[in-house]
């Protein structure tokens, strides 16, 4: 049992992970830029998934145009003040 604990607490505690107390509070951050993202690229971001980490954010999915990924970067950044990370493959 006690290394369940301990199994659990390593993997709210890694910097992939937002804390425990927090996670309602990522997932809502999460959502927020998501519509954000969607609305100002007209649902131009395929696959669109966000990720809030300890690091910062994470931007992920396809666009056609450079222009639609700075968008979507620029909606998140209206949002949200911490560190982006914008994953976004063009194709």
């Amino acid at each position: 049992m006690e290394d369940r604990i301990s199994e659990i607490r390593q993997r709210y505690d890694s910097a992939d992970n937002p804390i425990q107390e927090t996670v309602a509070q990522a997932d809502r951050l999460a959502a927020s830029i998501e519509s954000a993202v969607r609305r100002k690229t007209a649902g131009g971001v395929r696959n669109l998934h966000v990720k809030v980490n300890r690091s910062g954010i994470v931007l992920e999915g396809r666009c056609d145009t450079f222009y639609c990924k700075q968008l979507a970067q620029h909606a998140a950044m209206n949002v949200s003040a911490n560190p982006l990370s914008n994953e976004i493959k063009v194709s």
